[in-house]
């Protein structure tokens, strides 16, 4: 019978914190380049980040109502609100 591997062993609490605290700074990185380049389509966005997809971090952005989606013929651009 396997054991499962304890918190400790996993490093507990660190390992969570680590991992909020990168997707803090994606976020804010994010948020940063929207500002700056505003109608910047997803792909500049992935590309600027170094990112295969960026979905979930402009998704978050948009339900904490900092950024807008708008629909441009075929292509999606992000603006700061």
């Amino acid at each position: 019978m396997k054991r499962k591997p304890t918190k400790a062993a996993c490093g507990g609490k660190a390992v969570k914190s680590a991992k909020r605290s990168g997707q803090v700074s994606d976020l804010e990185n994010t948020l940063s380049l929207i500002r700056t380049r505003p109608g910047i389509r997803p792909s500049e966005i992935n590309r600027l980040l170094n990112r295969e997809e960026s979905d979930g971090l402009r998704n978050t952005l948009i339900k904490r109502g900092l950024v807008s989606k708008e629909k441009d013929g075929s292509a999606i651009r992000y603006y700061s609100v």
